[in-house]
């Protein structure tokens, strides 16, 4: 019976379902089709036909199925609103899964920030690109996320190491004037996570690559002043496995 429930629903009627289990084989003997249909309608176990009461009653709890999912992809699609992003009620994994669903949209590019001690009794802080597969596959698995040198940026404060790097969507970028700087590789935009005063802006000839000024700069380059974005949202959250949970976000 449960197998035949999967594809219950396309049948608009009882009859059109018994219907569809007589063969050819079945009229040839018995040539009164008046009579098969009878027949079918008291339920073969053996035929696999479900009898009136047996294929309403099924019918039934398949219809009030397949709305409950109709319903709940509905709801996935409309349960995360772009201006909650700031929403420091959101619990950890609800608020990551947001970040992802509008970075995902391309109307968002989103950072975690993360502190907390470690095993070791070190503490240890790190800039993670939300819109990644490391971030997915934790919060797919409903687990944690914790640092790793392979982190946009990477901090051990009991040893004062430090390490940065790009991912497939920010670049990492050390400028004399400003400190840390996030390069938005889609759109190109500089951004720091601190806030900014409008129009703020930074020579690339501050910015340094490998621990010297950057290099490969056309003549005059050097010189150019680059704006940085001032519309970096950011909410705290509130979670017992950190020091300090944030998460920032830029519309793009």
């Amino acid at each position: 019976m449960e197998e035949q429930g999967d594809c219950i629903l396309t049948f608009s009627s009882y009859e059109e379902y018994v219907k569809s289990k007589i063969t050819p084989a079945d009229l040839f003997y018995i040539e009164d089709e008046e009579l098969v249909f009878d027949i079918f309608s008291l339920g073969l176990q053996s035929r696999g036909v479900l009898s009136c009461e047996d294929f309403n009653s099924t019918y039934q709890k398949k219809k009030k199925e397949s709305l409950k999912k109709a319903e709940e992809r509905k709801a996935d699609v409309e349960q995360y609103d772009i201006n909650s992003l700031t929403d420091h009620t959101m619990n950890f994994f609800y608020a990551i899964n947001c970040h992802l669903h509008f970075c995902e949209e391309n109307k968002i590019c989103s950072i975690l920030f993360i502190r907390y001690v470690n095993k070791n009794q070190s503490e240890i802080s790190s800039y993670i690109d939300v819109n990644s597969e490391k971030v997915r596959k934790k919060i797919n698995q409903k687990k944690y996320i914790y640092a790793s040198k392979n982190d946009l940026a990477y901090f051990n404060w009991h040893n004062n190491y430090s390490c940065t790097n790009n991912s497939e969507n920010f670049e990492m970028v050390v400028n004399k004037q400003v400190g840390l700087l996030f390069k938005y590789t889609r759109g190109g935009k500089y951004f720091i996570l601190n806030p900014v005063r409008r129009e703020t802006k930074i020579r690339l000839s501050d910015n340094i690559s490998e621990g010297r000024a950057s290099v490969g700069l056309s003549p005059g380059e050097g010189e150019k002043m680059i704006s940085l974005c001032d519309g970096v949202e950011r909410v705290e959250l509130r979670d017992e496995n950190y020091l300090q949970c944030i998460l920032y976000a830029l519309r793009v």
